[in-house]
């Protein structure tokens, strides 16, 4: 499968730039025979300069989702988003739209608001969703989950061979936690990831002054991929789509017979113990 990952732009933006801006990425990613695209978390923050408001975007995301990915046939992973669980309800989730070529969409909602969230009053869900795509399990990270390794687990274990993580952060610190961390899933589960950040920074609204990462696509570290677990890389703080083909027949033969193998060399945390030292130092 050949897979895209778009670093776009925190910009102030008008309806129509972001539109175009959006597309623009994604028909980079259909030309180069890609099968997805994925953006990042808090896609559209740059609309806020126009109307701070995030429930006065909701139906331009998904609608431009749902209309590149039917006009380029892909599978576009629309970043995330702020919405309300339902019309019936006063919950806001972190939201990942996942709009397919035939007019359908899915979503994954964040499993772990980081605290600056909770202060948002942004509520988790506890539902990891699968997707199936050319014939392979997708799951969907997003951001600070990736830094739990029980969420990702529970999807590898599930079927989960490729990890779709967009994400926000304000840090090099940050970036580096959410990549770091990605790669280590990748070992863990042999599992790929595509990992896709929001890159520059706005004057206003408050909270996204900032934007700081690189596009890129992690395999896991052994014989047969890149030596450094790193399929493709975008260039710092640039809002560059990069592409990479992942061989799946790979994935699955180095999870059985990989230089370690430790997604099927796992163990249940309940057969670990934690004991005290016998020897009394005092």
């Amino acid at each position: 499968m050949r897979v895209a990952a778009a670093a776009f732009p925190l910009m102030p933006m008008t309806a129509a730039a972001w539109v175009a801006r959006f597309r623009a990425q994604a028909r980079i990613a259909a030309d180069a025979g890609a099968q997805l695209v994925l953006f990042p978390e808090y896609v559209t923050a740059g609309l806020l300069t126009s109307t701070n408001e995030w429930a006065r975007w909701s139906d331009l995301w998904r609608a431009t989702a749902q209309a590149t990915a039917h006009d380029l046939g892909l599978l576009v992973v629309a970043g995330t988003h702020l919405e309300q669980v339902d019309k019936n309800s006063s919950e806001v989730r972190n939201r990942c739209l996942l709009a397919w070529p035939d007019g359908s969409c899915d979503q994954q909602d964040k499993l772990q608001p980081t605290p600056w969230e909770r202060r948002w009053q942004i509520t988790p869900t506890h539902d990891v969703r699968r997707f199936r795509h050319a014939g392979v399990t997708i799951a969907v990270p997003i951001c600070y989950d990736i830094e739990f390794p029980e969420g990702v687990r529970a999807a590898a274990v599930a079927g989960a061979e490729l990890l779709l993580v967009p994400s926000w952060t304000d840090d090099d610190h940050g970036f580096w936690r959410v990549r770091h961390c990605a790669q280590a899933r990748c070992i863990e589960n042999a599992v790929f990831a595509v990992h896709a950040p929001l890159v520059g920074g706005l004057s206003e609204p408050p909270d996204f002054e900032q934007a700081c990462g690189a596009a890129g696509i992690l395999t896991p570290c052994d014989i047969g991929f890149q030596r450094a677990g790193l399929a493709a890389e975008g260039s710092w703080n640039q809002p560059v789509v990069v592409i990479a083909e992942l061989d799946f027949a790979a994935l699955r033969q180095s999870r059985a017979m990989g230089t370690v193998t430790p997604f099927s060399d796992r163990r249940e945390l309940s057969s670990y113990r934690v004991r005290s030292a016998d020897t009394d130092l005092a």
